[in-house]
């Protein structure tokens, strides 16, 4: 009997759409006619003028618009609130749920429907944000069940769609996801990603790549065609302060084609005084791009090779400016009192900033090294006087 009734109440639902739909319609047009009578009224009143008309049609196009983007917005504002409430809830919900577990309260096939989560990216992204969220101690016994619950609810399908997404955001989700949980079969897609021209996206490949291939972290930089830009470079340098990533022996890329991935090696062999790699960064002395050969230099220097000094000066009279500062700064870093002579030599020179340079690194080298300003104070021309003064001054 019920389901009787139920098809008759269709039945005159259907029959009667067509009367609604001419009341709907008959009300629209009924809107439309009142607007074009109010249009037609200041079109009547005004001056007929092309221009008129174009700033009324103006007005009623912004009205319109704003007619139309005031609730979308507004609906939009509501959605976006809806949807961070749930998130919160749900996000509560599972984050009791997976303690719950770890503390032994609850078995593994308890900590959520799985029937939900296969149904509803929400909820897997949720589960997701809650696993990487609770896995932040340093604890292996934890990370492991957490792993563990992330493959079991097969949340990897999840990261591992994401690497095939258009937008770049939601790859370096996946990135993050897939190298916090250190799952490695996607190591290859994430390593095509070095070659992107987008810097976050390389970025972030990289820090997967390092977290993936904890044995051999560096081993990106073999494939590294792109420049390796500065902010690449700090934030490598960042995880490795964070993890304690085994640190290798930088000296390995020193013949890269690629400049900027040498500069970077460079500065690590520098900031870590891997002194043992002081033969190879010699070799780079008179490497073809400037830059890297006055990177080159201050590695040397820092890695206080006095082996590096005879090539220097060897070298001095071929360089460009900012190498031959480089050199006479470095001399007088490692404070060696038997190029006192050559660093006076270059107070003869017209350049004042090569002057200034070869004048502090002669203080640097100690008493010996004062003394002997003292001295040429005494015949120095006005400029050299003033420049010993500065250097000499105690408030400097």
């Amino acid at each position: 009997m019920d389901q009787h009734i139920i098809l008759f109440d269709f039945q005159e639902l259907v029959s009667s759409t067509p009367d609604l739909l001419f009341i709907v319609f008959d009300f629209v047009g009924n809107i439309i006619d009142r607007i074009q009578a109010v249009i037609n009224y200041f079109f009547e009143r005004l001056p007929y003028n092309a221009l008129n008309r174009l700033i009324v049609y103006m007005i009623l196009v912004f009205f319109v618009s704003l007619i139309v983007l005031l609730p979308t917005i507004i609906i939009s504002k509501l959605y976006l609130a809806y949807q961070k409430t749930r998130y919160n809830q749900i996000h509560v919900k599972y984050s009791q749920a997976i303690i719950a577990y770890l503390i032994g309260n609850k078995e593994a096939n308890e900590i959520c429907n799985r029937n939900k989560l296969k149904s509803s990216r929400f909820h897997r992204n949720v589960m997701i944000g809650v696993l990487m969220a609770i896995d932040k101690a340093e604890n292996k016994t934890v990370s492991d069940k957490i792993r563990a619950v992330y493959l079991d609810l097969e949340l990897n399908q999840e990261s591992i769609r994401k690497l095939d997404k258009f937008s770049w955001n939601k790859k370096i989700f996946g990135i993050r996801e897939l190298s916090h949980m250190r799952v490695k079969s996607e190591n290859q897609k994430i390593i095509s990603f070095q070659q992107k021209n987008n810097d976050v996206l390389r970025i972030e490949s990289q820090m997967g790549l390092m977290k993936l291939l904890p044995f051999v972290p560096f081993a990106f930089l073999d494939s590294q065609e792109k420049p390796f830009t500065v902010w690449e470079q700090i934030n490598v340098f960042d995880l490795i302060r964070k993890n304690r990533i085994e640190i290798p022996e930088f000296h390995l890329w020193l013949d890269h084609w690629n400049d900027s991935v040498v500069m970077f090696c460079l500065d690590m062999i520098r900031v870590l005084k891997q002194k043992q790699a002081a033969p190879k960064v010699l070799e780079l002395i008179n490497h073809d791009n400037d830059f890297v050969k006055g990177k080159v230099i201050k590695t040397l220097i820092d890695l206080e090779s006095y082996e590096a000094i005879a090539k220097l000066k060897e070298m001095y009279h071929l360089e460009e400016l900012p190498n031959q500062l480089n050199i006479l700064r470095s001399i007088g870093q490692l404070k060696m009192e038997s190029e006192i002579n050559f660093l006076e030599d270059k107070l003869k020179s017209d350049e004042f900033k090569i002057r200034m340079e070869a004048c502090k690194s002669i203080a640097k080298i100690g008493e010996i090294g004062v003394a002997r300003l003292n001295v040429l104070f005494v015949n120095a021309d006005e400029e050299l006087q003033g420049i010993i003064n500065h250097v000499l001054d105690p408030r400097i």
